[in-house]
């Protein structure tokens, strides 16, 4: 339930941001960082926002794999220190789970900071498209004079 909240607010923000903009590079931006400075000729920053979110999710999806793997092997000792029958076992078994336990904790922190930067970035990326980003010239441009004609390249950061 939090997360349908969560996407809705984000939408209905989104939107708003956008019509009050009315750059349609925010959209883009909106969709995923980076997108909109990308087509607004700022590929600098576009491959800088677009990287870090990108990285920020796999490392997000590689995370929850390790503590969904971390969380099974809490259980797996669990299971063992309720069905032990010899006090050393139980013992093994106890400071075993306790240790997968403390393992999932950390997992979990870390994926929650991730989300925490991936969001983070996502904002920068929305204020950056918003008050920063001022459209540009696409990359060529073409400059005609007299008898002659200029085609120019630039790139932007």
């Amino acid at each position: 339930m939090k997360r349908i909240f969560f996407i809705a607010v984000v939408i209905v923000l989104a939107s708003s941001v956008v019509h009050a903009s009315g750059n349609e590079n925010v959209y883009y931006s909106v969709l995923f960082p980076g997108w909109g400075q990308i087509r607004s000729a700022h590929y600098g920053k576009g491959s800088l926002y677009m990287g870090a979110e990108i990285v920020s999710l796999v490392s997000i999806a590689i995370t929850q794999i390790q503590y969904n793997r971390a969380v099974e092997q809490y259980d797996k000792a669990r299971r063992s220190y309720l069905s032990a029958d010899y006090i050393g076992d139980a013992v093994e078994n106890y400071d075993l789970m306790h240790k997968k336990w403390d393992d999932a904790e950390r997992l979990y922190g870390y994926r929650t900071a991730l989300i925490g930067a991936a969001a983070g970035v996502w904002a920068f990326n929305v204020v950056d498209m918003l008050f920063f980003s001022k459209e540009e010239e696409g990359p060529l441009s073409l400059k005609v004079e007299d008898r002659a004609f200029f085609i120019c390249t630039g790139f932007s950061f």
